[in-house]
């Protein structure tokens, strides 16, 4: 199967996403083109579940464009993306001679396209990167748009992504063959976003996705490689047409821009930073993936925006239906009271004032921002997901 592009336009930031089974290799071509402008090194963090075939197609692709890679590894955890991993990644960068004409590739997951991202934006104040996601989460979302960061850990509580950067890549790799290796828990994280993505579709001129997505998430999740490609070539095209129009997120941005991506986010934040909780009510499948609470989330939003009479109890079950179909949890066990549940969310990023900002679904694909949404509200989202 053939490798293809979605353009993300924006302006001299440009890039193209190549997706399709063999796109890892397409790194070599950005990087050769770096070299050619004089890079002489590149600075691979590496998720340590990757496994060691696809770093060697990085690194074989490096060093016939004359680039000598320095590797550096990180075990992916919500507690790892921190500022302790961000200053050990940056000692080991400073170590390697690395210079701003020198790339940065992440291969890896979101977590590590946040950090290997991050680093990029901050070191020597902004170095080339290009981004290889290895998850079909960070594929559909973490990879593209140039957000990066880390999580910081105030008290007992972490504050997921509050320190990053805009950074765009020069290249994003979505190569669907490397999904082979990703377990199913990881693979079902994934489609969780591209469900995200269907209910806001029609609101971002993506209209045919949401149809597709509910014909076909369901073989996604049995990773037929077809549908897994046009999966994510969908997906990308939908999320490059937002981040064209909305770079940076900026809260005035018409038609709500980039925070429409946040749809469930806001309820999938406040449990996901909860260690204890788990999908199945055993111990040992806690934490929460971040897929799992997104699609927790997805549940309470619409739940939410029921019970304000922005949309029926038939769209609600139409969306639960989708997430089951995807293998996701549609509830979980352990959550704390609503009052708990609610402040996190009223402490999420993207708040203001301490008011509740929630994107709610008003329709079949469409959404919108609500700026002062009634706890009340809020507490039917959260008694839609208690198991």
């Amino acid at each position: 199967m053939s490798v293809g592009s979605v353009r993300v336009e924006l302006s001299e930031r440009s890039y193209d996403v190549r997706v399709g089974d063999g796109a890892l290799g397409d790194s070599a071509g950005a990087l050769r083109r770096l070299a050619e402008r004089g890079a002489t090194r590149v600075f691979v963090v590496r998720d340590t579940g990757v496994p060691g075939v696809h770093l060697d197609t990085v690194l074989d692709g490096a060093r016939g464009c004359g680039l000598e890679p320095t590797v550096a590894e990180v075990t992916p955890s919500e507690s790892v993306k921190s500022l302790g991993t961000y200053h050990e990644l940056l000692e080991s960068i400073a170590g390697s001679g690395h210079t701003r004409s020198d790339p940065v590739v992440a291969l890896g997951g979101g977590i590590v396209g946040d950090l290997g991202g991050f680093v990029a934006a901050s070191y020597l104040r902004g170095v080339p990167v290009v981004q290889c996601p290895t998850t079909l989460l960070a594929m559909v979302d973490a990879s593209v748009g140039g957000k990066t960061g880390f999580n910081l850990s105030v008290g007992d509580r972490l504050l997921k992504n509050y320190v990053g950067a805009f950074h765009q890549p020069v290249m994003v790799c979505a190569d669907v063959g490397v999904l082979g290796s990703l377990g199913d828990r990881y693979l079902r994280s994934g489609l969780a976003e591209c469900i995200k993505h269907a209910c806001i579709a029609r609101t971002a001129g993506h209209e045919d996705l949401v149809e597709w997505t509910r014909e076909h998430v369901g073989r996604a999740g049995d990773r037929d490689i077809g549908v897994l490609t046009e999966l994510v070539r969908r997906n990308v095209a939908l999320k490059a047409s937002i981040v064209a129009l909305d770079e940076r997120e900026d809260p005035s941005a018409k038609a709500g821009g980039r925070m429409l991506l946040n749809l469930g986010h806001t309820f999938g934040h406040a449990i996901e930073t909860i260690g204890s909780l788990t999908p199945t009510g055993d111990p040992a499948d806690a934490p929460l993936h971040h897929g799992e609470a997104i699609g927790l989330g997805l549940i309470a939003a619409f739940a939410a925006a029921e019970s304000m009479g922005m949309v029926d109890s038939e769209l609600t079950g139409s969306v639960r239906s989708m997430i089951e179909d995807a293998g996701l949890p549609v509830c979980v066990v352990g959550l704390p009271e609503d009052g708990e549940l609610v402040a996190r969310m009223r402490r999420d990023k993207k708040s203001s004032g301490g008011s509740l900002r929630l994107v709610l679904p008003d329709g079949e694909g469409s959404c919108v921002i609500v700026n002062e949404a009634p706890e009340s509200a809020a507490i039917a989202g959260i008694c839609a997901i208690r198991g």
